[in-house]
């Protein structure tokens, strides 16, 4: 495996993480030696690629994920959530199928629809009080510091990240993003989310000695984080030039 590369463009200590990258083969195509081929297509190669951030970058991107997380938690609190609306619809509309099913007197129905009622009601004030929350966390965060700071070191990442992305397909002609809608659930394969690019979460290192990440990008923008074990894939490049 090369050398880990630094996205954010340290030169000091590392901290490494690796990266699938794929490329897909066409009939008649050789495997490169040291690769897998990836679960979610028979006519896709895996490669392994490090990369990493420097020690300082990752602090800070966890200090300012730390300040976005509290500014935003007045938009997740008990009254902007939806679960007490919904457990009270439920309870309502469920006590009224008992009634329907002769399991439960006819004298509930009454109740029963009162309480599915008051569900309604519980869920027009949790939707409005949500969109108020939302809005004042974004005002929140818009008028602290961090998130200057924040979006600064986003454009620093983005450019390096495309860099390097251009690099290895110029260089070896696999990719960090590789359509599979055709072959698989997912639309495309995503080495990293590129809207995480400042998450702290997509620079921890890997959580196992021979664990690697990727996504799963759908057709509708959402990025599923996958975890995969490795097989010793520079062993089997040794063995593939052996032959």
């Amino acid at each position: 495996m090369d050398e880990p590369v630094a996205i954010d463009g340290s030169d000091g200590p590392l901290v490494v993480r690796r990266l699938v990258v794929w490329r897909r083969l066409e009939p008649g195509d050789a495997r490169t030696p040291g690769t897998e081929i990836a679960p979610e297509s028979d006519h896709v190669e895996a490669k392994v690629v490090q990369v990493g951030v420097s020690e300082e970058t990752l602090e800070e991107l966890r200090r300012l994920g730390a300040a976005r997380d509290e500014a935003h938690a007045l938009a997740n609190s008990w009254l902007a959530r939806y679960e007490p609306a919904g457990a009270l619809f439920a309870a309502g509309g469920g006590m009224g199928v008992g009634v329907w099913l002769d399991y439960l007197p006819a004298w509930m129905l009454p109740f029963a629809g009162s309480v599915a009622a008051l569900g309604v009601g519980v869920g027009a004030f949790t939707r409005a009080m949500k969109a108020r929350r939302e809005r004042e966390a974004a005002s929140r965060w818009e008028a602290m510091p961090e998130r200057e700071a924040l979006a600064k070191l986003v454009r620093k990442l983005e450019p390096r990240w495309e860099r390097f992305a251009a690099r290895v397909k110029e260089d070896s002609g696999f990719r960090v993003e590789l359509r599979v809608g055709d072959v698989h659930e997912a639309d495309r394969l995503v080495s990293i989310d590129p809207a995480r690019l400042a998450d702290p979460a997509t620079w921890e290192p890997d959580p196992g000695e021979n664990d690697v990440r990727y996504g799963w990008a759908y057709a509708d923008g959402r990025v599923v984080e996958q975890q995969a074990e490795l097989e010793d894939t520079e062993l089997a490049g040794r063995d593939d030039e052996e032959e």
